[in-house]
């Protein structure tokens, strides 16, 4: 499920974002304080508003960027800089990264990888 929000324009799609209370926009998260979703489309900006618009997806599957190397198996998903790695000590996660496909190349640092969102 995705919605369209004010966001900033620097976000690429598969980048990781949240909420700024202070600003009113979805920017990249930074750690997992608040709700996460993915931006799904390039921000697109609005010239009768003057702000830039993108689609998030909110739950569900989405490709985002991983901060560090992935094992195999995945685990519960953490935030760094709008990018994801596995943090299996969380007591909670919004989400978690799923297994390697047995046909995708190694997941290092940098690479897209599969999340689901809660």
């Amino acid at each position: 499920m995705y919605v369209t929000v004010k966001c900033n324009q620097n976000l690429i799609i598969g980048d990781v974002v949240s909420f700024n209370e202070q600003n009113q926009k979805w920017q990249k998260a930074t750690a997992l304080t608040e709700e996460i979703s993915v931006v799904k489309t390039i921000p697109a900006h609005d010239e009768l508003n003057n702000i830039y618009t993108c689609k998030i997806i909110v739950s569900g599957i989405a490709r985002v960027f991983a901060s560090q190397d992935i094992p195999i198996q995945g685990g519960q998903l953490n935030i760094n800089d709008g990018k994801v790695f596995v943090d299996n000590s969380l007591v909670e996660s919004p989400g978690f990264i799923v297994p390697k496909d047995i046909n995708e190349a190694d997941r290092t640092a940098g690479s897209q990888i599969v999340i689901v969102i809660r």
